[in-house]
């Protein structure tokens, strides 16, 4: 099935079910899929068909989202791209993608050497929308998961992958279709993306608040616009929840709150749940295959410190280098498979074919237990190799992190001459380097213990909101060394 085959069954179910609200506007679905044909028929006057690539380079507005299903209706190829990307970070990854047209706000440029349009006011009018592609193992998404380094890659995921991942999410996360889903994240990020479309082809109303915004927005949003499901990531969540007043949870009237970009420290879960919604769902995913593994409100209390388990329909093992399964508790190379996968993958050398057996090998070190909870350890290339013995900063992350006085962290491998690497912690926040230095050697094997904890401001973060870890190493702080 075409995706947004799936929008127009819900139009014709249910036509004057909010779709979607924004400040200043809303769309049934009636309304939303007559603006989804008259995109598609735009597009198609662009000189746009099967399989041609389109970039989208705009901001959060209700179009944006309408040619997220006009793209997949004539059977072409979404690109997504960052409307804050300088202009070679557009060449580059709209070069190496091989993009036919790229649309673009109106007082916007394409990047040279790319054709492009400017989004226009309005659709122009069309007595008959183009035939709609038949969808299935067609691809719809190059899902990036570079494209701001020179050297962009993604995952080519058709609509049916894509249909698998609805699924997913409308299963494990309990997504339905009386929902309203605050939509505040860009809909450039792989998450923000599929949870607007995700609510959209399950029938549901997607509420936009476009970024950026304040923590008091956000903290008073939520209830005003009667929302029942949000997702936010926890850089926004640690803004938040300190201004949360009051006894009882900010947030009582929300079904689930998703949190999902980077693993949360078991006391800053608490700290959500307490003041904001004690429904809260850690959700970790990639953009090759969405989400991989699901922490339930339930489980927190015992296996906050853990990713949670599998998600519906979907295998997750651990590895060790030459692909065996380890026992659990045992950590190695985490490597899943399910029916959302991407089984295509581009870089700048051309296109390649899955070849490992339907596994797919995110990069993480990870643990399951017996019960089939998921521990994640830390990313293969961030292991830190002190005087032979692996070292992986998640361990130590989690142990600051839970620290007072401090905000957030990141632990990194410096090179050293004696033992091959040294670990470095860097912290945000009022806590101090030696207290800090003192619960290290109170609870962590000696070689696990920083070389040196150097405080900052606040730590370097990528276009994701992800720490950036490659930005940390030489940065100058206060710094206390260990003899």
């Amino acid at each position: 099935m075409n995706l947004a085959g799936v929008l127009r069954a819900g139009a014709r179910n249910r036509p004057d079910h909010p779709a979607i609200e924004w400040p200043g506007g809303h769309l049934s679905y009636e309304a939303l899929w007559r603006e989804v044909t008259l995109a598609a028929s735009w597009l198609s006057g662009q000189g746009i068909g099967e399989g041609d690539r389109v970039g989208l380079c705009l901001r959060e507005h209700p179009a944006h989202v309408v040619l997220h299903f006009a793209i997949p209706y004539l059977g072409a190829v979404l690109v997504p791209m960052d409307h804050r990307w300088t202009d070679g970070e557009k060449a580059a990854t709209g070069s190496s993608m091989g993009v036919k047209l790229i649309v673009h706000e109106s007082e916007a440029e394409p990047p040279q050497g790319l054709a492009g349009v400017a989004l226009p006011a309005a659709w122009p009018a069309s007595d008959e929308a183009p035939a709609m592609a038949e969808g299935g193992d067609q691809i719809w998404l190059v899902s990036l998961s570079s494209g701001t380094t020179g050297r962009p890659k993604g995952a080519l995921v058709s609509h049916q992958q894509m249909l698998e991942r609805f699924i997913n999410q409308w299963v494990t996360l309990g997504f339905n279709v009386s929902d309203r889903f605050y939509a505040a994240s860009p809909l450039y990020f792989g998450a923000g993306r599929s949870f607007a479309m995700c609510f959209l082809a399950a029938g549901a109303t997607v509420v936009m608040s476009p970024p950026p915004q304040k923590p008091e927005q956000i903290l008073s949003e939520v209830n005003d616009l009667a929302v029942t499901v949000a997702f936010l990531v926890p850089t926004s969540l640690r803004r938040i929840a300190p201004i949360a007043e009051g006894s009882d949870p900010a947030w009582p009237n929300l079904r689930r709150l998703v949190v999902s970009g980077e693993p949360l420290f078991p006391d800053e879960a608490a700290l959500f749940r307490e003041r904001l919604c004690p429904r809260l769902l850690a959700y970790y995913a990639s953009s090759e295959g969405g989400g991989i593994s699901v922490l339930q409100p339930e489980d927190f209390a015992e296996y906050s410190a853990t990713v949670g388990r599998a998600g519906f329909r979907l295998e997750v093992e651990i590895v060790d280098a030459e692909g065996e399964l380890l026992p659990p508790g045992e950590t190695g190379r985490l490597r899943y498979r399910g029916p959302g996968l991407a089984r295509a993958f581009i870089d700048e050398h051309g296109q390649r074919q899955d070849d490992s057996d339907g596994w797919f090998y995110p990069g993480d070190l990870a643990s399951i237990d017996a019960r089939g909870f998921v521990t994640l350890r830390g990313r293969e290339k961030d292991v830190i190799i002190r005087g032979g013995v692996n070292i992986y900063p998640a361990e130590i992350e989690r142990l600051l992190g839970r620290q007072p006085g401090v905000a957030e962290v990141a632990v990194i491998g410096r090179e050293s001459e004696g033992r091959g690497q040294e670990v470095v912690a860097y912290f945000a926040g009022e806590a101090g380097a030696e207290s800090l230095e003192a619960v290290c050697k109170a609870e962590l094997a000696p070689y696990k213990v920083p070389a040196e904890f150097i405080g900052l401001p606040e730590l370097p973060r990528a276009a994701s909101g992800k720490i950036d870890k490659k930005a940390l190493s030489g940065k100058a702080g206060v710094a206390k060394n260990r003899a």
